[in-house]
Parts: C-alpha cells; structure tokens; sequence
C-alpha cells in the first residue's frame, strides 16, 4: 500500500489533503498538535476500510521532527509521497511582535520544512520514486509588510524547494511547491489577518478544498510550481515588471486594517 505523510493534517488544506491521499488508497501517516482530533480523523478513515497513523506533536521544535523520522525509519513506514503543510503566520510591526513567537514561526515553517524535506527525498532518491510537496504561498513571490517574516519565510520555501526539484530531476523524485493565495481557513485567526479576507474582494479567494485538490493534482503530475487561480498567476506576473516599492506598497495594503 502506498503511503503519504501529512504535516498540518487536522485544519484546512492538510485536512482536505488527508480525504485526498484516503480517496485514493493511501494509508496516511497524520502530524499536528491536536491529539484529540488526530484520534478522531484516524478512527473515522480505519473505520471506513482506510490505515492511518499519527503523530500529536509540535513540529516548531526540531526535535520533534526528528523523533518523528527517527520513528518512522525503526517501524520502516517510508512515505512515498510528503506533504510539508504546517505553518502558521504573525501580523504586525516586526518590531513589535514577540520574538518566541517568530521564532516559532520561522522554525515550523523554514527549519522542519527543509529537514523533513532533505530526510524524506534522500530516501525517495535511494528508492527511485517518490513525491514531495511543500506549501508556501503567493507571499512568497514579494516582500509583505506587517506579515514580514511570514512572507520570508515563504519566500524561503520557494527557493529550497524550486532549488531541490532541480537537483532531482531524473532521479524518479518529483517537488512541488503549492502557492495559495487568500484562502479561507483557521489561518487569518491565527495570524490576525481576517481584515485580509475582508478586504479580498479585490483579491482571488479559495477554499481550502479548492486548494488541495489543485495542489494535489500538481503534485502527482510532478508540477514543480503551482499557484492556485489565474488570478493570483496574473498578479505575480505583473509584478515583475512594477518598481518593487510599487509591488511592496500594494501588499501592505492588502495586510493592513
């Protein structure tokens, strides 16, 4: 049976990512911090004829990604297909937000992304198959004031990743690196950017089922970079040819109340 690994598996797109993978015959392999829920959506999918385990753990520590990898290599459960979903983002003045947050942030979404990243796809690569995909964002194509680390450390995942699917070409390993746009999900909660989704009438919206199902037909043709909406496409292709001030003045726009 072919499995996947999930990371962020029990809100938005993760979740709907997880009916996915179930959809078509994986057993899934469940990471978040809500234990409760992770029992739940476990229970329901061996239920309904599926295999499923998980993981409650908080991935913003190092440590627990590598517990995590460590344990799947001694139950020798190797993924062929990884999903890098967890991040979570801040909004404000950069200087005045605190500091054990963003440092929280930067680690779940940079540090436990490129370590899950370069474990996973070493195996992949030694195996001769296997499918990765990292979700970032279109925050990741322009500087975002008042969500600056955010949006760097998107800009982080794009990078290592567009990088690493390159490295892999010919090895039977593909990378994906999804960009949503505005999507409607416990996100804009966390960050306190629900004015975002207000104001995103000016701005392509989605669901976060819309989301996965595009994101995971990307993936499993091996589409290096997907952004989700011609819309959100059109925008990132018309600023690169604005003066950055320009392109950085407009996102503040969008991320202030």
């Amino acid at each position: 049976m072919k499995t996947a690994f999930i990371t962020g598996a029990t809100e938005g797109i993760g979740y709907e990512l997880v009916q996915l993978f179930v959809r078509d015959g994986y057993h899934v392999i469940l990471v978040a911090r809500n234990e409760k829920k992770l029992m739940e959506m476990s229970e329901k999918i061996k239920a309904s004829g599926g295999q499923a385990d998980y993981y409650a753990s908080d991935l913003s520590q190092i440590d627990n990604a590598k517990s995590i990898y460590e344990d799947l290599q001694r139950r020798q459960l190797l993924p062929d297909c990884v999903v890098n979903n967890a991040g979570f983002g801040t909004s404000g003045q950069y200087t005045e937000i605190d500091w054990q947050k963003e440092q929280e942030m930067m680690q779940l979404n940079m540090l436990t992304l490129a370590y899950f990243s370069k474990k996973f796809t070493h195996d992949m690569k030694k195996r001769g198959y296997g499918r990765l995909m990292n979700v970032a964002s279109t925050a990741a194509f322009e500087s975002v004031p008042y969500m600056a680390a955010y949006g760097a450390t998107k800009a982080f995942v794009l990078s290592l990743s567009e990088a690493l699917a390159f490295e892999l070409k010919g090895s039977g390993v593909s990378v994906t690196t999804l960009c949503p746009g505005v999507t409607e999900s416990k996100f804009h909660a966390t960050a306190h950017t629900i004015n975002t989704l207000q104001k995103s009438k000016l701005l392509p919206q989605a669901t976060a089922s819309d989301v996965a199902r595009y994101g995971y037909k990307a993936m499993m043709k091996g589409k290096t970079i997907a952004v989700h909406k011609l819309g959100n496409r059109l925008n990132i292709l018309v600023s690169r040819f604005l003066p950055r001030c320009i392109v950085t003045k407009l996102a503040a726009t969008a991320t202030t109340e």
